[in-house]
């Protein structure tokens, strides 16, 4: 059992994000020149700062962490381009002086060095003491604060079931408390415009037994969806989160909520991901929901096409390195034309457009096909395509063009324009 919250502007992952087990993989198309952002990271109290660097994409892509020297100055080398750079308090989540996480946004430039310097500030704390229905205290109870950012952080419960969570940025939080036990669950509760440096004591009571609740999972064929991966169980009724991981088709939870359901489920084979309600499930306090389902409905697009000789389209080229790009120039996949120079993606492949197919010779030798069709090719990039889910987009042939004669070792492979 337990609890997520999606990464919506400054802290943790985008919820999604976790779940997906994507078979297309965005990366860069192309490096770029680099440059240096470096700074000092401070605080107001004097002590030796503990601090993890993260960064990301302008958009917020995950790129790397890494601690920040002793001596609280950090450098980064990094391709050209805009960058959002996250400092994190490491001291443990139950220090009430703990700082919150600040973040800066940075422009690197080629070849020069950018200094921008980072002030930590002490968070807001929420502490309390975790109880249970029968009033007695829930020892190692796990508690999450999240707030109306989709951040999420958290705490376990010391033996007399105190707990504290320290290093929170402002906001308004619900604050989720999980039974080590799995005995008592409770709804969240509500911890209103809380802000820097703030401490606020609540009190946490647990007054409902909890549920079970098994899923089958299906395929839109009815088929089971088979294979392991990882599936979130949402109440409706509390906002509460429980992921598990599912196999053999089905998935079960424990120490539930009473009440209704749905599912965030990530994307499968061909299945995109998918946020529904479970079909039949209704928790009670105590008792076990055994029949319960969950259907994949959304089919990721297709696309195919074949690769061929440009002065002779009537002969495919086999063993091509093929890729499939995005609007933006991002890589969402790669593979080979086979035997009859076809080639195709799947996988969870969305509804879009600006999409571009990039087919030429294999990154160690330029020459694809056999005698007496054995030549050097160059590249070619298809014209710009639209995909939508559920359906297969024949892009047709992508024709690729002989390099010029001077690098041929055959004279028939010579161009037809006399390159």
């Amino acid at each position: 059992m337990s609890f997520l919250a999606r990464r919506g502007g400054a802290v943790l992952l985008v919820l999604v994000g976790l779940l997906a087990s994507l078979v297309l993989v965005g990366v860069s198309p192309a490096t770029a020149a680099t440059g240096q952002v470096r700074g000092v990271v401070y605080g107001p109290q004097k002590i030796n700062l503990h601090v993890q660097m993260l960064w990301f994409t302008k958009d917020w892509k995950f790129l790397g962490k890494a601690k920040v020297p002793s001596t609280n100055i950090y450098s980064l080398t990094l391709p050209a381009g805009s960058y959002h750079l996250q400092f994190v308090d490491l001291r443990p989540s139950y220090d009430i002086n703990k700082y919150a996480p600040s973040d800066i946004f940075v422009t690197v430039r080629a070849g020069s060095p950018t200094q921008h310097d980072v002030k930590m500030h002490r968070g807001a704390a929420i502490t309390g003491t975790a109880k249970g229905g029968d009033h007695r205290i829930l020892p190692g109870a796990r508690l999450v604060a999240a707030n109306t950012h989709q951040q999420s952080y958290e705490t376990k419960a010391n033996g007399r079931g105190q707990w504290a969570i320290g290093g929170l940025p402002d906001g308004n939080y619900s604050v989720f408390t999980f039974d080590r036990d799995r005995i008592w669950v409770g709804k969240s509760l509500w911890v209103p415009k809380i802000e820097r440096g703030q401490i606020r004591n609540v009190s946490v009571t647990l007054k409902q037994h909890g549920g079970r609740l098994l899923v089958d999972l299906h395929q839109g064929d009815g088929r089971p969806m088979l294979g392991k991966f990882f599936v979130t169980a949402v109440s409706k009724a509390s906002g509460q989160f429980w992921t598990e991981q599912a196999k053999g088709g089905e998935v079960s939870f424990d120490d539930l909520y009473p009440g209704k359901y749905k599912l965030v489920a990530p994307g499968h084979g061909r299945y995109l991901a998918q946020t529904g309600t479970i079909q039949g499930a209704y928790v009670k306090a105590g008792g076990s929901d055994l029949a319960s389902t969950f259907t994949w409905t959304r089919l990721g697009a297709k696309v195919q096409g074949i690769v061929v000789d440009y002065e002779d389209p009537s002969y495919p080229l086999s063993g091509a390195e093929v890729m499939l790009f995005n609007a933006d120039g991002d890589k969402l996949g790669s593979t080979t034309s086979n035997a009859n120079g076809f080639f195709s993606f799947g996988g969870q492949l969305d509804t879009q457009d600006g999409l571009k197919v990039v087919a030429g010779p294999g990154p160690y030798s330029d020459y694809l096909g056999e005698e007496p069709h054995r030549c050097k090719f160059g590249h070619r990039t298809s014209d710009a395509f639209a995909v939508t889910r559920g359906q297969t987009s024949d892009i047709g042939a992508v024709e690729l063009p002989h390099l010029p004669a001077a690098q041929q070792t055959n004279p028939s492979c010579d161009p037809s324009d006399g390159s």
